[in-house]
């Protein structure tokens, strides 16, 4: 069973003559213990086409330091990502691998950058002892393994300051203060990899021009489409992993898609989005089995706490708990099933298909003030 943890971290810019400073004077910081140097070895994976990292996601398998095996990361938020170990294998854990299909599908994931770093781990300590938060200065040595840029390493030091477990975030503010007025700066990078496919990109590389904001109907009603059928793909791990509400929000994307392709059939053609609405009205129902055992469990529920007492003794309430059980047990099961299959991976290349060229009718040119509001008043 893979194990989850809430990840609250924040890195700096430092060099090899980067001190510490006095974080004892930390709002909150008793002490600050030493735990010495760890080697660590880590090997990043991805697709070629790094879709991974387009999402921000990490892939790694790493050996040495305490918590060594295969790590998988999602963003939550600035700072914070949930983090899922599996324990070390020659192999990607199918269990990760699952999570990883909606972006993935029938690509190949492969070894696209080695770090190894050199850990000097720092704990701050409350005056009962408590762990706060750790604090290292890592210094990191990248290799890209794949794709251009091939052979390229680059190195350098940062600070990387981690909130223990159920942490009072406000340590991190108390710490932040202090390396600040100690001149330390925050990182330009979100994380080690991200900065290790920049510093070994080739330098003749072209960077991407930001595209324009929307401006006709066409380009309005694409940018809605995309958000939903990123959504799906971004809530398909969520869903694996029995999230709260996650089916929910996975099931609202593809009514609204559907909605979209209804009310906007002058700008987008029909014959393309008409299989697909049906495509996504099966997904829909397929997910909805899951949703609405949630929503009965809420309701019965519900109706035996506002029963009499006299009327509930006896095995109701744990007779009612197995009987939701099994059914969930069979819904979550056909879910997953569902999101493993053919059609529903299918689907998934469908919608990128039609994001990357869609087809586009005519009105799809005229300015949004005219085209969009007479569409969604007819309906």
């Amino acid at each position: 069973m893979a194990d989850t943890k809430r990840e609250i971290e924040r890195k700096y810019e430092a060099t090899d003559d980067t001190r510490l400073p006095d974080l004892t004077r930390a709002a909150g910081v008793d002490r600050t213990v030493h735990r010495g140097l760890t080697e660590l070895d880590a090997v990043y994976y991805d697709t070629a086409g790094l879709r991974l990292a387009a999402d921000a996601l990490t892939l790694r398998r790493r050996t040495g330091g305490a918590d060594e095996g295969w790590h998988l990361k999602f963003p939550v938020a600035t700072g914070i990502r949930d983090e899922i170990h599996e324990p070390l294998a020659d192999t990607l854990p199918p269990a990760l691998a699952a999570l990883l299909r909606s972006r993935v599908r029938h690509a190949e994931i492969a070894p696209v950058v080695r770090l190894r770093s050199a850990r000097d781990v720092h704990h701050l300590t409350a005056a009962d002892g408590a762990l706060l938060a750790e604090v290292s200065i890592d210094r990191v040595r990248a290799e890209r393994l794949a794709g251009e840029g091939v052979g390229t390493t680059a190195a350098w030091t940062e600070i990387e300051v981690e909130l223990a477990d159920d942490g009072d975030p406000a340590i991190l503010d108390a710490v932040e203060k202090r390396l600040r007025k100690a001149g330390v700066r925050p990182a330009r990078s979100a994380s080690k990899l991200a900065r290790a496919l920049a510093e070994t990109a080739p330098e003749h590389q072209e960077k991407r021009p930001e595209p324009d904001g929307p401006r006709t109907a066409g380009d309005h009603v694409l940018v809605y489409v995309r958000e939903q059928i990123r959504a799906i793909v971004d809530l398909d791990p969520a869903v694996r992993r029995d999230l709260p509400d996650s089916v929910h929000k996975m099931r609202v994307a593809t009514r609204r898609l559907r909605s979209t392709f209804k009310t906007h059939r002058k700008i987008l053609d029909r014959e393309a989005t008409d299989p697909l609405g049906a495509e996504l009205k099966w997904l829909a129902a397929e997910l909805g089995l899951d949703r609405d055992q949630e929503v009965l469990d809420e309701r019965l529920g519900s109706r035996i706490e506002a029963l009499p007492a006299t009327l509930t003794l006896g095995p109701v309430r744990g007779r009612l708990r197995a009987w939701s059980a099994a059914r969930r047990t069979g819904s979550r099961r056909r879910i997953i099933d569902v999101l493993d299959g053919k059609r529903y991976l299918d689907l998934l290349d469908a919608l990128d298909a039609l994001s990357a060229g869609p087809p586009l009718r005519p009105a799809a040119g005229r300015p949004p003030g005219k085209a969009l509001p007479r569409a969604v008043l007819k309906d």
